[in-house]
């Protein structure tokens, strides 16, 4: 499903909330920019030997739905998971913000975590990145707080369903920005949900994000790198896993 790059040019005053109640998406999918902001990258992931990954179901860029359906606008991140899978912190970093959001599918949980360039591992690239993960069920992240420290693989909640219907597929839907300054601008999109945008935002390919940790580059097949194989020494560069991988019998 496609969440954020959705409307924040939309009607309305932009919303005084605490991060905790509302942080929202930027919803550039309805601006004459949007065909600028997705750009495919090309990138696939190939699951390491010896693990069974919990899957990547719809790539960035796709014009294609996890089931099978043609999509109205490109994929603005990645989408994946079983259903009650554990979805787990890429990187170390920071609760930014956790609301109750509607992207049309109905209401659910939506998450928003910021890593620095340091939480990364990284010297040089942006200074900041988000983590965005919609389709969560609210209740399973309504305790987290605003500024609340994240460590990598740490759990952040279950795979769900947009909305919570069952009429749709399990999925994770997880958007990586990076951007050089750290302010959310809030707004209402047309569902009546709070929306986020960052005016120096931009979208990247979360599989770009996660060749990093692989060490590999230049080429198109992307090694996801699991959390637990970056554990012993902590020293992973770019991003793990958000989803779970465990060793073949």
């Amino acid at each position: 499903m496609m969440s954020a790059v959705r409307g924040w040019l939309l009607c309305g005053a932009i919303l005084a909330i605490g991060l905790a109640a509302a942080p929202v998406h930027a919803d550039w999918s309805h601006s004459d920019d949007a065909g600028d902001t997705v750009k495919p990258t090309g990138l696939v992931p190939i699951y390491p030997e010896g693990y069974v990954c919990s899957p990547l179901t719809s790539l960035y860029a796709s014009w294609i739905d996890i089931d099978g359906t043609a999509r109205s606008e490109q994929h603005t991140g990645v989408d994946g998971g079983h259903i009650r899978d554990w979805i787990v912190a890429p990187a170390d970093g920071k609760v930014r913000a956790v609301w109750k959001s509607n992207w049309g599918w109905g209401w659910e949980g939506s998450l928003i975590i910021s890593h620095t360039r340091e939480d990364v591992g990284l010297n040089t690239g942006a200074p900041l990145y988000y983590s965005v993960f919609d389709h969560l069920n609210y209740n399973e992240i309504s305790d987290f707080e605003v500024g609340e420290e994240i460590e990598r693989g740490q759990r952040l909640a279950r795979v769900y369903r947009p909305g919570g219907k069952r009429v749709y597929l399990p999925e994770v839907h997880w958007e990586v920005w990076q951007t050089t300054s750290d302010e959310l601008e809030w707004t209402v999109n047309e569902h009546g949900g709070p929306t986020w945008f960052n005016r120096k935002a931009k979208l990247v390919d979360p599989l770009v994000m996660l060749q990093l940790a692989s060490g590999e580059s230049g080429g198109k097949e992307v090694e996801i790198v699991p959390h637990a194989q970056c554990e012993p020494d902590d020293t992973c560069t770019g991003f793990t896993y958000i989803l779970p991988c465990h060793k073949k019998r």
